[in-house]
């Protein structure tokens, strides 16, 4: 497809990825994989740089804890939005507010803590648009964990697991 009409046509996600992170970012929502082996200095890197891009990015987290715990999340910045005791426990679901600085650390310390066991997905909501989306990710390719960049515009033709390499951000892929 020619360069001028792929500018014109609206970007729908772009993908970069590293030996020890990925990141898909579109509109509303940011997905994240992190290898067991990722530093939790990077984790939080990478999680500030989002917070101070969109203050209003949040992740929704589930913890199955004592009820006695769940005060204990919301006094580190956490926001109760549901719970429900089922056996013993209760399932309670939090927004972690990426504008408190002390939910998110919290929320990086449980990914760093999630990250000695097994690989980590993590899923934000943020108001991110396709000029938020490149900016973003020129502010993370400066973190030199990534390596490469994909970009979906809406109307392509793309199967599942299968993305288009197109220009960095940085080189005026724009409009």
């Amino acid at each position: 497809m020619p360069y001028a009409q792929r500018c014109r046509q609206e970007l729908f996600s772009l993908e970069m990825m590293g030996d020890e992170a990925s990141v898909t970012l579109s509109q509303g929502s940011i997905n994240f994989w992190f290898c067991k082996s990722l530093d939790r200095s990077l984790v939080a890197k990478i999680l500030i740089i989002i917070s101070r891009l969109d203050s209003a990015a949040g992740h929704e987290k589930e913890v199955a804890c004592s009820f006695e715990k769940i005060s204990e999340f919301e006094s580190n910045g956490y926001i109760l939005t549901s719970y429900a005791k089922k056996g013993s426990l209760y399932h309670a679901i939090f927004l972690v507010p990426f504008s408190n600085p002390k939910a998110l650390e919290k929320f990086i310390d449980s990914i760093a803590e999630d990250l000695k066991k097994e690989d980590v997905r993590i899923a934000l909501r943020w108001g991110g648009g396709r000029s938020s989306m490149k900016v973003t990710c020129q502010e993370l390719e400066r973190l030199g964990c990534f390596h490469f960049t994909n970009a979906v515009y809406k109307g392509e033709d793309v199967k599942e697991g299968q993305t288009k390499k197109a220009l960095s951000p940085r080189r005026g892929n724009s409009k």
